[in-house]
C-alpha cells in the first residue's frame, strides 16, 4: 500500500482547460462524442461543452445549453418522403443530395441563431479561458470564428467519415478516381461511370458549401464580430488533428496525413453488455432458431414505412422462424405476425451481443453499424440518407453485410436479403471481420485522448499534408503541364524559325 500511494503522487497530473462546441442538435452525432467527454473529465480536465444535449451536472464539467435554439433531430425522418423519383436510374446518386443540402441549410440557420444569442458573448468574453478547442467538423463551420479569435490549438471531431469539404483542409487525397464520396453507394473499386459520377458530386458539394454555407457563414460571423475574418475554409486548416468515427478494416483504407486520425468505436470505451430487461430477455430465449434486431436509429421514424413497403416486411417475417424485435414508434403494427415484437426504446448493443441474436436490419448509421461489427453479427442494411449509403457499399464489400434500396425493397426482394444475411457462411465472416476491426495497437479513446492532450502540450501540432495549401490546379499538376507545354510549343517554335534560316542560307551558298 505504501508503494502504491508513493507511485500514484509520483505521477504526473495535468489539467488542461477545454471549450468543446457541438452547435449540431443530432443525437447520434452527441452520442459519439459523450464518452469522450466523460473520458476527459474522468482524467481532470476542466470541461466547457457548448451543446444541445446539456448532461447532468458532474465535476469539472460545465454545460452550456444551446436547448430552444433548433428542434432537436430526433425521429425526424418520415419514410413516406424516402422512395427517390428514378431518373434514367440515377436516382440511387442522387437521392442523397437532399438531406445533405437541407441539414447544411438548417445549421445555418442554428448558426445565425447561434452568433445573435447571448451565449455569443459568453464565448467572446472568456478568450483566455482555456488550453485547446474541441470543434465538430461537421457541414457548418460557423463555429470556426469562435476557434479564430480566441488563437488556440483546435482538434476537430467527426461523428461520421469526412465530408466532401474536409480532405482539403487536411491535405489528404480525395481523388475521385478512387476515393468514394461518403453519401454516394460505392466503394474504391470503381467503374467508369461510377468514377463520373462521383467526380461530378464531389465538385457539385464543394463548390455548393463554399457558395451557399460558408460564404453566408462568414458574413455573419463579420457582422456579428465587427471585424474580418480569415477564409474560414482557410482557418479549417489549422486543426491539430481531426478525429473520425472510422476504422480502415470497415469503411476502407484511405491515404490520409497523421493529422486524420480515425476513433471508429469510440462511443463503446468502457461499454459492457448488460442484462436484457425481463421481459426482452424471455421472449428471446424462449426461441430455438434466433432473434432479428430492427432498428432505423435515432432519426429516422420507422411507423411512417409506406403500406406497401410495411406489409412486404410483415409477409416476409411471417415466413420466418425466427424471432423479431422491431423499434417502433407506436404501440401497434397492422397484422404484426405472433413471431414479432416491438418497443418504442430498444438496447440495441446488449440484444447485438445476446447469444442467439443472429443479424440486424438497419439503415446503415455509423453507430448502428460499428455496434453491429463490434458484436460480429451480419447486417441488411436498407440506407436511407446521408453516409448510410456509403456505410452499407463498404459494410457489403467488407462481407457482412447485404444491401436493398428503399426504393426496390418488395417482398421477393427483402426476403432474398434476409436468407443471404441468416446464413451460416455470412455469420461467420461477421465474426471474422469484427476479429480484425477490433485488433488495434491502441484502443479509439486513448488514441482520441492522446491527440487532444498532445495539441495542448505542443501549443498546436502541424501534422497535416502540404498539400492543404494548394489548389486543385496544382494538386493535379494542371500548372506544370501547361507550363511545360507552352514551353515546348516555344522551343518548337524557335527551332521552326532556326531550321528556316539555316535553309535560307543553304540556298544563298
Amino acid at each position: 500500500m505504501k508503494w502504491l500511494i508513493i507511485t500514484l503522487v509520483a505521477i504526473p497530473c495535468y489539467s488542461y482547460r477545454i471549450l468543446c462546441l457541438l452547435p449540431y442538435p443530432g443525437k447520434s452525432h452527441n452520442m459519439v462524442f459523450e464518452p469522450l467527454l466523460e473520458e476527459l473529465t474522468t482524467r481532470g480536465h476542466q470541461l466547457t461543452v457548448v451543446t444541445f444535449f446539456p448532461a447532468s451536472p458532474q465535476p469539472n464539467r460545465r454545460d452550456v445549453s444551446l436547448e430552444g435554439l433548433a428542434p432537436l433531430n430526433v425521429e425526424i425522418v418520415n419514410l413516406q418522403d424516402a422512395a427517390a423519383t428514378s431518373f434514367l436510374g440515377l436516382d440511387k446518386y442522387y437521392e442523397s443530395v437532399p438531406i445533405v443540402t437541407q441539414l447544411a441549410l438548417a445549421n445555418l440557420e442554428i448558426c445565425r441563431r447561434i452568433i445573435n444569442a447571448e451565449v455569443f458573448k459568453e464565448f467572446l468574453k472568456a478568450e483566455g479561458d482555456y488550453d485547446i478547442i474541441l470543434v465538430e467538423h461537421f457541414n457548418s463551420d460557423c463555429m470556426l470564428g469562435i476557434v479564430y479569435s480566441y488563437g488556440l490549438p483546435s482538434v476537430g471531431l467527426s461523428s461520421s467519415a469526412v465530408m466532401p469539404w474536409t480532405p482539403l483542409r487536411v491535405g489528404a487525397p480525395d481523388n475521385p478516381a478512387y476515393v468514394p464520396l461518403m453519401t454516394l453507394p460505392l466503394t474504391e473499386d470503381m467503374t467508369f461511370f461510377e468514377r463520373i459520377v462521383n467526380t461530378f458530386f464531389l465538385f457539385f458539394f464543394e463548390i455548393w458549401f463554399e457558395m451557399k454555407i460558408r460564404g453566408e457563414e462568414q458574413r455573419i460571423l463579420e457582422k456579428a464580430l465587427g471585424r474580418t475574418l480569415p477564409r474560414l475554409s482557410e482557418v479549417s486548416k489549422n486543426a491539430s488533428a481531426v478525429l473520425v468515427n472510422t476504422y480502415y478494416t470497415l469503411n476502407g483504407v484511405r491515404n490520409i496525413p497523421p493529422s486524420v486520425v480515425e476513433v471508429g468505436g469510440l462511443h463503446l470505451h468502457n461499454r459492457s453488455v448488460q442484462r436484457l430487461p425481463e421481459d426482452l430477455e424471455t421472449w428471446v430465449n424462449e426461441t430455438n432458431d434466433g432473434f432479428i434486431v430492427f432498428t432505423f436509429g435515432s432519426l429516422i421514424r420507422s411507423s411512417t414505412l409506406p403500406l406497401s413497403h410495411l406489409e412486404a416486411i410483415i409477409a416476409v417475417f411471417k415466413r420466418l422462424p425466427q424471432r423479431i424485435i422491431w423499434k417502433w414508434e407506436t404501440e401497434y403494427v397492422p397484422n404484426m405476425p405472433p413471431n414479432m415484437l416491438v418497443k418504442k426504446w430498444l438496447p440495441v448493443f446488449d440484444l447485438l451481443h445476446h447469444p442467439k441474436c443472429i443479424a440486424v436490419i438497419t439503415h446503415g448509421g455509423l453507430l448502428t453499424l460499428t455496434e453491429t461489427v463490434s458484436a460480429g453479427v451480419p447486417a441488411l442494411i436498407i440506407p436511407i440518407l446521408g453516409d448510410q449509403f456509403g456505410n452499407a457499399a463498404h459494410a457489403k464489400r467488407a462481407g457482412i453485410a447485404e444491401v436493398l434500396r428503399f426504393g426496390e425493397l418488395d417482398e421477393n426482394t427483402f426476403y432474398a436479403a434476409v436468407q443471404k444475411v441468416i446464413s451460416p457462411e455470412m455469420r461467420d465472416k461477421a465474426k471474422a471481420v469484427s476479429k480484425l476491426w477490433k485488433d488495434r495497437p491502441m484502443s479509439p479513446m486513448e488514441t482520441a485522448i492522446y491527440h487532444i492532450e498532445r495539441a495542448v502540450r505542443q501549443k498546436g501540432v502541424d501534422s497535416s499534408s502540404h498539400a492543404r495549401k494548394l489548389n486543385r490546379f496544382q494538386l493535379a499538376l494542371l500548372d506544370i503541364i501547361a507550363f511545360s507545354i507552352i514551353i515546348m510549343v516555344a522551343l518548337g517554335y524557335f527551332v521552326k524559325i532556326i531550321l528556316r534560316k539555316l535553309k535560307r542560307k543553304e540556298k544563298q551558298c
